[in-house]
């Protein structure tokens, strides 16, 4: 008897070890607004709108020791629509992300649907949009994808770990079609390095036909166009889904005393290519290549431990693009953009904020049009001018 009572209290005891190394951890955020909109699809606006300053999620994140200091790691996230009760991400049940890798001494390597690197590392260290204001000071139609409107899937990724102030990423995604290798490809990279109150960062990222494999990725999960229809919506860039490839080059830098937080951000966006017909439609007959460049300024001041206020400028220009018909182009675009905020802290979890938004918006934009205000969280205005503003509640846990 006394051996039986042995046995038990060992099993049970390496029962709670084997338990204590395992973790899983269930997260999320909730973000919920009142939108008032001078103009949006022709109309002013008033409604409830979510992913005001973070995307709405819930998720799950799990560890499993392997010792030697290595660790099993898996993330399961949903984004969805707290407005409504949809599922985010074109209805995908773990559209924001579904990954599994290990972690250790050497790094971290994760395999499935992620996020790219030039989102993960130098937007959220110099973009106003993922610091601090959310959606409405995401870059016009987010041309550059570093607000993170469209997910890499099937994406394996590198994190280095952290040396001397270096932090590098890298990602590539095969695209996996049969009998056309580099559709959908995707392969980025990314640093930044800090030294006190100093942060410089750069990325590099590439996909080849992204209206078929990076944008396709996040569009309506169930929607099937042949011929292949246009997953880019915003008429900054929708026009110019026929393109082969797609690249963007970012730089960003950052400078910290105190209280005070200012930012520069530069990136070039290119739709390389214009013109495959098996990449997207190009009704207006497009070639060459369609070339953004992004030039944003911020700031953010901490009045104090709890009340922020924060601003951003951004300045949108693209060339103007040749077509069959017309080599000279169509005429080039320019998009200017401001953004204030402010954000109380109620406690660790639970914030309010409050922000207001103009854009200006000339030229001729990628449907041929006169170019219009599109904002990324209020959508194409039936003008050049658009100004909105949130007020709203964020709550993660």
């Amino acid at each position: 008897m006394k051996s039986f009572w042995l046995v038990a209290v060992s099993t049970m005891t390496a029962s709670a070890v084997a338990m204590a190394q395992s973790t899983v951890t269930l997260y999320g955020v909730i973000d919920e607004s009142l939108l008032v909109s001078t103009n949006s699809n022709g109309g002013r606006v008033l409604r409830l709108s979510d992913n005001g300053i973070r995307g709405n999620r819930i998720g799950l994140i799990g560890t499993e020791d392997l010792g030697d200091g290595k660790a099993a790691i898996f993330r399961l996230e949903n984004g969805f629509n707290a407005t409504t009760g949809s599922m985010g991400q074109g209805g995908r049940l773990f559209g924001s992300q579904a990954l599994v890798g290990v972690t250790g001494n050497s790094g971290t390597v994760l395999a499935g649907r992620q996020i790219n690197t030039d989102a993960s590392l130098i937007a959220v260290n110099f973009a106003a949009a993922t610091q601090w204001a959310g959606v409405l000071a995401a870059h016009p139609g987010d041309v550059d994808n570093l607000y993170d409107t469209f997910r890499v899937p099937g994406a394996l990724k590198y994190i280095a770990p952290k040396i001397g102030g270096f932090d590098f990423q890298a990602l590539y995604a095969p695209g996996g079609v049969a009998g056309n290798g580099p559709r959908a490809q995707v392969a980025s990279a990314a640093v930044s390095y800090s030294l006190g109150q100093i942060a410089i960062g750069a990325s590099y990222s590439s996909a080849q036909t992204p209206n078929l494999g990076l944008a396709a990725g996040t569009a309506n999960a169930n929607t099937v166009t042949v011929p292949p229809g246009a997953n880019y919506t915003s008429p900054v860039d929708s026009g110019f889904s026929s393109a082969h490839a797609y690249q963007v080059l970012s730089l960003g830098a950052s400078y910290s005393s105190g209280s005070v937080t200012l930012g520069v951000l530069y990136t070039n966006t290119r739709f390389r290519g214009l013109g495959d017909p098996s990449a997207g439609p190009n009704p207006l007959e497009y070639t060459g290549d369609a070339n953004f460049h992004n030039v944003e300024l911020n700031g953010r001041y901490s009045i104090s431990p709890a009340l922020s206020v924060g601003a951003s400028y951004n300045v949108t220009t693209r060339n103007s693009v040749s077509t069959l018909h017309r080599p000279e182009g169509l005429g080039p675009a320019r998009y200017l953009q401001a953004v204030v905020g402010i954000r109380y802290i109620l406690q660790k979890t639970v914030f309010v904020y409050l922000e207001a938004m103009m854009q200006h918006a000339s030229g001729v934009d990628s449907t041929g049009r006169s170019a219009v205000a599109a904002n990324a969280a209020v959508g194409a205005s039936s003008s050049a001018q658009q100004s909105a503003m949130r007020a709203g509640l964020n709550v993660s846990f």
